[in-house]
């Protein structure tokens, strides 16, 4: 794991032999809600997050061509990945605290205090515990939307639209939710045709 800000991580994706089952293309596509497991004075918490974007890495690419070097001077080639990889952009959007039945409770949507480490896992977030990470006193919550919209840039609206369409889908059909996540849907998309300048 790298970081390019405190919220804004890139995971690379596990492989066959790297892992007994290596996430599988569902389980971590666009808009996936993710968690981060962190102890903290004792206390286990989880960093939630989702992937907003992804990238591949073959480094086979750019190795042909000139290489950079004068007489007598050893070569200047770039350092690479010496493999191809996937590598997965990840916001992060609040922490939680992990409940002793693996639940989740506390949860918040304020900017996670701690700092990732780079041998940290990233795992794909359980549908129930993403719901309750949205849900406080039986309300829908995205207060980390406008970070969200900062840190995907370009594809912003696309993943807070991705994440509504996922959290449509974990709730009952007539829970009063679900208007809420439609008009939420309705200004993100809107303000995204506004920004882009289109009527």
């Amino acid at each position: 794991m790298s970081s390019n800000s405190h919220l804004d991580y890139v995971a690379e994706v596990y492989k066959e032999r790297d892992c007994d089952r290596p996430p599988e293309l569902h389980e971590r596509e666009f808009g996936q809600p993710v968690f981060i497991k962190k102890t903290v004075d004792g206390t286990e918490h989880a960093v939630m997050g989702v992937i907003y974007d992804t990238q591949l890495v073959d480094p086979d690419q750019g190795r042909t061509g000139p290489r950079l070097a004068q007489d007598n001077q050893a070569q200047f080639t770039p350092g690479y990945i010496e493999e191809r990889t996937t590598l997965a952009g990840v916001a992060l959007l609040g922490t939680a605290e992990i409940a002793e039945d693996r639940g989740i409770q506390e949860p918040t949507h304020q900017m996670p205090r701690w700092t990732l480490e780079v041998e940290d896992t990233v795992f794909q977030c359980p549908d129930q515990v993403t719901v309750s990470f949205h849900t406080v006193d039986d309300q829908i919550q995205l207060a980390y939307m406008d970070r969200l919209l900062d840190i995907a840039g370009d594809l912003g609206s696309e993943v807070i639209v991705a994440l509504i369409d996922r959290l449509r889908g974990m709730l009952p059909e007539d829970d009063p939710n679900q208007r809420v996540l439609d008009v939420v849907e309705q200004n993100v998309q809107w303000q995204a045709r506004e920004q882009r300048g289109m009527v």
